[in-house]
């Protein structure tokens, strides 16, 4: 039965055609997609630098702290911080990792936006509504599918996703079918 579905799936992506988002998006939204991409791509550099193994610092760990009462999905988070100096934004992620090969784990992360050089929290973001974890069937699976109702564009999650899976993450929006592959978000049509 997973077989059929696989094949089944595979086909219905194969007829989907991905377009660039800068022909058919405002430059409002075009704008906002370069921005998640950007902040996909540094929390992927983040997550592959030292940072990302360095014991959690104070505010890090009191950040898992508040967070393991409702909100983790269990041991084995990671904290991570990203700088945006353009924005004045310092993000902090923390980023749940169990292992690779039991799926994509899509949720639940948790980013935690502060003004630069402050303690003063500018917004939290959780990257899904629960502890979502899409097995793959093995390392040969094309691509991953995911359902997204948080927002009406992916993520930045869902870019570092594609990035450290190294596969294409096709996302359903309440407004569109996207494609993330190479860092890239791409509409789908």
């Amino acid at each position: 039965m997973k077989w059929l579905l696989l094949v089944v799936f595979s086909l219905g992506l194969s007829a989907c055609k991905t377009v660039p988002v800068k022909q058919s998006m405002s430059s409002d939204v075009q704008l906002d997609l370069s921005k998640i991409e950007i902040k996909g791509k540094n929390l992927y550099k983040a997550m592959k630098s030292d940072d990302a193994t360095d014991p959690p610092t104070s505010r890090e760990a009191d950040l898992l702290e508040m967070a393991s009462k409702d909100l983790l999905c269990g041991d084995g988070y990671i904290a991570v911080r990203v700088e945006d100096e353009l924005s004045q934004i310092e993000h902090i992620y923390l980023m749940f990792q169990p292992e690779k090969s039991k799926g994509i784990q899509f949720g639940r992360h948790i980013r935690f936006d502060f003004k630069l050089g402050t303690n003063d929290i500018k917004s939290v973001i959780s990257s899904t509504k629960s502890c979502l974890l899409v097995p793959l069937e093995d390392s040969s699976t094309d691509a991953a599918f995911v359902t997204h109702v948080l927002s009406d564009v992916p993520t930045d999650f869902h870019v570092y996703l594609s990035l450290h899976h190294k596969k294409p993450i096709y996302i359903r929006t309440s407004s569109n079918l996207w494609k993330i592959e190479n860092g890239k978000i791409l509409q789908s049509k």
